[in-house]
């Protein structure tokens, strides 16, 4: 006796959901904070001049939940765009 195709698809829990979403938005967050931290440690030797600790601490974690939500909508060809376009 078969199984029924019903019986074959069981879905996701939803505790695998949500893990496979966080995951994403990690992936998309530290993406995000390598290229901020990129961009700021440019800024700072090529012009000289240090931007302030607050505003610097805050455009980079700006910038990793920028990118963790477009990893969330977009999925990871978002990040692999970004990593292109970046160099």
């Amino acid at each position: 006796m078969e199984p029924l195709s019903s019986e074959l698809k069981q879905p996701e829990s939803s505790l695998e959901t949500t893990i496979t979403l966080i995951k994403r938005f990690s992936a998309g967050a530290v993406i995000g904070l390598v290229i901020a931290v990129m961009h700021w440690y440019c800024y700072t030797t090529y012009f000289g001049y240090s931007l302030p600790l607050a505003r610097s601490t805050m455009g980079c974690v700006l910038l990793s939940i920028i990118c963790g939500l477009m990893t969330l909508k977009w999925g990871y060809k978002a990040l692999e765009t970004l990593l292109e376009n970046l160099s």
